[in-house]
């Protein structure tokens, strides 16, 4: 059996609309992904969650 490798959480810059990976954080077993501190494109700290972004604003 084949190993899919996990595809990180994306987010949305509300800023610049900049599409970021998540941050991930905790151990193998029980990790998560944040959005990232800060937009390398613009400085904004504001994201939304992929998913989400279609509704936002």
């Amino acid at each position: 059996m084949s190993h899919t490798p996990e595809r990180p959480k994306l987010y949305v810059c509300t800023g610049c609309q900049s599409v970021h990976a998540g941050t991930v954080s905790g151990g193998p077993e029980d990790h998560r992904y944040d959005a990232p501190g800060e937009c390398a494109a613009c400085g904004s700290t504001e994201f939304v969650e992929m998913e989400d972004y279609p509704h936002f604003g």
